[in-house]
Parts: structure tokens; sequence; C-alpha cells
């Protein structure tokens, strides 16, 4: 069971703050060397916290006046993804001093290829389509030349939705979902005529808009089966997923960065459907669970 208190916290003294060889200085938010934090928290807490750090994230410590808001404005990151990370509800209060687990990404190159716009690749590489243009002294941003080398700017931005080491024994809390469609609940999550329901089916008219319930990656986008049809699925980091079978047409492709309420495929009833609907799983670390838990009602 996960503690109650879900993010590691340390109130820093002022002595800590100015003394010692290895201590945090006092305006180290982002923190590069693991070692200073274990300079100053328990060894429990500090293998915790070391569990959940790879070379996708980063260890930041809260300031006073720092929210998951702010946070995900200063640093590009969707605020329910740093939530997730570090076990948090999506309204949490931070603490001064409160270690969080961040998403990061370091900046890399992209060749342009013929077709593509500044806000495809932005898109796709989950970055700010201003900063991307200013990383590059792009100013006519409608005209790109292929072959042009960009430099994608490192942050700790939406590629960071790739699931994060060391949580594979771990129930992930709960996030606020929103619906990936408006309609009637015509099958629920649990035991059906002999068989085990994996998801929710929500009723549709041919063509409606399915949206992405949490941000995250497209990891599949095309063919399940027989059974689910044409479908997508979503990596939302931390072994968190979404799938949304049966759909009649994709409008996302696999690699890009989707937002929540993002339309990425329309209602259908491909596969084994017997009419127009969605069918709608959350799964942790690959085992399906009950969606109600996470939609916002």
């Amino acid at each position: 069971m996960l503690p109650q208190k879900m993010a590691v916290t340390l109130a820093l003294g002022l002595t800590v703050l100015i003394t010692g060889p290895g201590i945090l200085p006092a305006r180290a938010a982002v923190i590069d060397d693991l070692q200073q934090v274990a300079a100053v928290i328990a060894p429990a807490e500090y293998q915790e916290l070391a569990s959940r750090v790879n070379s996708y994230t980063r260890i930041y410590r809260v300031e006073e006046g720092d929210t998951l808001a702010s946070l995900g404005r200063r640093f590009q990151a969707d605020p329910e993804l740093i939530a997730v990370m570090n076990y948090l509800d999506s309204g949490a209060t931070l603490t001064p001093g409160q270690f969080l687990v961040l998403p990061h990404e370091e900046a890399q190159t992209y060749t342009v290829a013929s077709g593509d716009t500044l806000w495809s690749i932005a898109r796709r590489f989950g970055v700010d389509f201003d900063q991307l243009a200013a990383a590059n002294g792009i100013v006519d941003t409608h005209n790109l030349r292929v072959g042009t080398v960009l430099t994608v700017p490192g942050s700790p931005a939406p590629k960071a939705a790739r699931p994060v080491t060391g949580l594979a024994s771990r129930s992930l809390k709960p996030v606020s979902m929103i619906w990936p469609l408006i309609g009637a609940l015509t099958s629920g999550f649990g035991w059906r005529g002999g068989e085990f329901h994996h998801g929710l089916d929500i009723a549709g008219n041919m063509g409606d808009k399915i949206r992405a319930a949490l941000a995250g990656t497209v990891v599949l986008s095309g063919w399940g089966n027989s059974i689910y049809g044409r479908m997508v699925k979503i990596d939302h980091g931390n072994g968190l997923e979404t799938v949304y079978a049966h759909t009649s047409r994709n409008l996302v492709k696999e690699g890009e960065y989707v937002q929540a309420g993002e339309a990425i495929a329309e209602v259908g009833a491909t596969g084994n459907a017997s009419g127009p609907h969605v069918h709608f799983e959350v799964r942790e670390k690959g085992k399906a669970v009950n969606p109600e838990r996470f939609l916002a009602r």
C-alpha cells in the first residue's frame, strides 16, 4: 500500500541550506546530482525517490508559491502527468522543500522531410511551437526547407510520457480523466454473460469524435484484432494506458503527443461490435482496471 504522504518531503532548516559539503544550495530548485539529495533526506526516502529517477526525469525541490499548474507552465509539462509521477491528486497543494520527479527530455535534432510543417514537428515532439521557432531562428514559420536540420529544444515535456522505471510493483493513484465520448453507457466493467468485459462501452453515432481521456503519447493507431477492430492506444506514463476500440477512422498517428480532450478517432463498429460505440479501457501496467475509478463525474 502506498504511504499516506505520496511525495518525498523535507523541511530544510536555514543552517542546512548554507553549511556543509554536499548540501543543497538555497536556490537549487532543479537537482542535477541525486547524491546531493542523499545528503539531506533519510535513506528510506532517498531509495524511494531514486527508484523513480531515470534518463527521462529530473528532480525538483518545491519552492514557495509553486503549484502543479505553475510547474507545468514553467517546465512545459502536463500538470496531471507531474501529479501521476509523484502519486499526487491533480489538485494537491505543494510544500516548500518537497522533492518531486519531473519529466525531462534532452535537446535533439530533426531533419525536415517533405510534407512537414513547423506545427506538425512541434506536435510530434511535444514541444511549444513558438519555442521551436525561436530555437531555430525561424521567422517565416510557413516555409520550411526540406533537409533543414532543426534543433528540438530539450524540455521536461510530453515525450516523458514514457513509462518511468521503478514503479512496476506500485498501484497508481487514480488521476482525473475526461469521458472519451458523451453517450449512454451500454456495458460496464466486469463479468457479463460468462465472460469478463475489460472496459466500458459508450454508445454513439457513426463518426462522432472520440477524445483522449488524458494527455499522452499514441503508441498504437490502427487495426488491433478481430475483437477490438480499429483502435487507438495512448501511453500516459508510469504504466498507465488508455484504449479506444471499434473506431471507424483514427485521427492520430503513432508517436504523436495528444492533449486531454483532443479528438483522436471517430466512432465506428469495427471488430466484434453490434453497433456504433467506443470500447474504452484503462490499463495499469498492462492490467485492465475499472475506468470509472478515473473518470470525472
